[in-house]
């Protein structure tokens, strides 16, 4: 893949060089032959003035402030229209057709993304349309863009990149598990990463690429936000390990929700309104106002839902650095020495991620500390 990129762009520039070199040339040799055929004249005082008058004539644009009044110089001038108007012609298909190729480049995923502050989705699935709707619905003014990496055909990109006009959406095809291709998504600018499980190679979503993948990720920005969604509750324990920030089990409440339905009915419709990004009431995280710190949680209450009709349900916070030899099993596996090797082979030993501390449904006389932000439902 680097290989192709690389005989991409050293195909546009190859392109480009001589057809300027070209430009060059015919505008000092027509400027060099009308100087001596007229240099004797009051029209052409100077060598500047018949660079300016071959430069005027290639490009057609005829001031007619100087005009050669010899047979030569007229020969001369004949030479600088003609070939101007070839070489000219020679850099307007060439400009067009690097356009033309940036434009496949990027509808194949081959570009190199320039965003900052983006989120990059790793792999794909049956349920990136629900994702990309949720982020839609929730980007508001945040125009920092979206970065799909997976290895779908591009055509079958290009309907996702079209069908989200709130997003700032692009595509880079490859294998997010190699280096290379979590570069030209740009990680080393990005705000996030969610790892999907991915179908894009099979018939069914896989797991086997989202170990691999968050490793990769965090050898190359140990300080980004990793978030993994997985079939396989097996592979929980071994994505902690690895220092991902949070991990979603498909299915992992379905047995609540129907249970719910026979001994608390309304429970399963009550959360999945409030996990419907559409609906007007849902859960959300926002910052506490600064006068409510170290006052108590239930002024914060107050303030919430007479001010912003909202309830406060709970406080999060971002916790500190963990080592990596706390989450590592104490009965060592293979996929423990897999993980450890990966990351000091980067040179890490902390998992600079830290923790998510939630604090849900408070005591009333908490007292709301600094750096704190509030579970909100509204």
């Amino acid at each position: 893949m680097r290989k192709i990129l690389r005989q991409r762009k050293s195909g546009l520039s190859s392109a480009l060089i001589p057809v300027l070199a070209a430009l060059v040339v015919v505008a000092i040799v027509g400027a060099v032959l009308v100087y001596f055929a007229e240099w004797h004249h009051d029209n052409i005082n100077s060598f500047w003035d018949a660079v300016w008058y071959s430069v005027v004539t290639m490009t057609t644009v005829g001031y007619g402030d100087i005009v050669p009044r010899t047979v030569l110089g007229r020969i001369a001038g004949m030479f600088v229209m003609l070939a101007g108007i070839s070489v000219i012609s020679l850099l307007t298909a060439t400009i067009s057709s690097i356009f033309v190729e940036q434009r496949i480049m990027e509808n194949q995923g081959l570009r190199q993304i320039k965003l900052k502050g983006h989120t990059i989705i790793c792999g794909w699935n049956q349920r990136l349309d629900s994702l990309l709707e949720t982020l839609e619905n929730g980007a508001g003014e945040r125009r920092e863009g979206i970065v799909l990496v997976n290895e779908m055909a591009p055509e079958r990109m290009e309907e996702a990149l079209s069908g989200y006009s709130n997003l700032n959406l692009k595509y880079v095809y490859g294998d997010y598990t190699k280096e290379p291709t979590l570069t030209r998504a740009n990680l080393k600018e990005a705000r996030a990463v969610i790892i999907l499980p991915d179908m894009s190679l099979s018939s069914v979503p896989r797991d086997d690429k989202t170990l691999p993948a968050a490793l990769a990720v965090k050898s190359l920005r140990r300080d980004v936000k990793v978030y993994a969604h997985i079939t396989d509750k097996e592979n929980l324990t071994h994505l902690r390990r690895a220092g991902v920030d949070d991990v979603i089990v498909s299915d992992e409440y379905v047995g609540y929700l129907l249970a719910s339905e026979v001994t608390s009915p309304g429970i399963s419709q009550a959360v999945a309104t409030l996990l419907n990004a559409e609906t007007g009431t849902r859960l959300q995280r926002v910052k506490v106002p600064v006068e409510l710190v170290g006052k108590r949680f239930a002024e914060m209450q107050e303030y919430f839902k007479t001010r912003r009709n909202s309830i406060a349900i709970g406080l999060v916070a971002e916790e500190g650095a963990v080592k990596l030899s706390d989450v590592l099993s104490s009965d060592y596996t293979a996929i423990d020495s897999f993980i450890e090797r990966k990351f000091k082979a980067a040179g890490l030993d902390m998992l600079e991620k830290g923790g998510v501390r939630l604090n849900l449904n408070p005591p009333l006389d908490y007292i709301v500390q600094q750096k704190e932000d509030a579970i909100v439902i509204g």
